[in-house]
């Protein structure tokens, strides 16, 4: 992830030590800018760079190991990282891609929806779907816009009705009657 830091890294990498595992911290990238502060209005010396943190099993000669492969390990960093922001972007999608089946797009506002209102929200889906296909994806997303949920309310009436007639057929048969 880029990053812009006050202060210039003193190695390529950092191992930060937990109570049950480390956090290596790896830095690449490294360049200095000259960055303007927001109240005073004056430039000051910066670094940006790309920070890239995974979790590590502590064990001895970890940091003499990072160094001796410095670049195989600062690769499984990236997938790392890469991994768990593709996993929460699809959470994220995968969480919309629900959202649109529960709340809008179920067989009762389905079916009352105007055709050209169902083909929106088809594409909506669509969109979704291909959020992982991106330029960019997982870091740069371009989420598509929820379309509005168009109702005819002749349709939403007739399905109320039908609805209504199904739970009396089920009520006339639960408790013994004729349909």
């Amino acid at each position: 992830m880029k990053i812009v830091s006050g202060t210039m890294p003193q190695a390529p990498f950092k191992v930060l030590r937990r109570e049950k595992d480390c956090l290596v911290e790896f830095y690449d990238n490294v360049k200095a800018i000259k960055q303007e502060d927001g109240i005073t209005g004056q430039f000051s010396g910066a670094w940006e760079l790309e920070k890239y943190s995974m979790d590590v099993s502590p064990h001895p000669g970890l940091e003499a190991e990072i160094e001796s492969d410095f670049a195989a390990w600062l690769k499984k960093a990236k997938q790392a990282e890469y991994s768990a922001e593709a996993a929460r972007v699809r959470a994220y999608r995968d969480k919309l891609l629900a959202e649109c089946d529960t709340a809008y797009c179920n067989a009762s506002n389905w079916s009352a929806m105007p055709a050209g209102n169902r083909a929106e929200w088809q594409e909506y889906k669509q969109a979704l779907r291909s959020v992982t296909e991106q330029d960019g994806y997982p870091y740069l997303v371009a989420w598509p816009e929820r379309p509005a949920l168009v109702i005819d309310p002749t349709q939403a009436e007739a399905e109320n009705d039908r609805i209504a007639a199904l739970e009396d057929a089920i009520t006339a048969i639960a408790f013994g009657g004729e349909v």
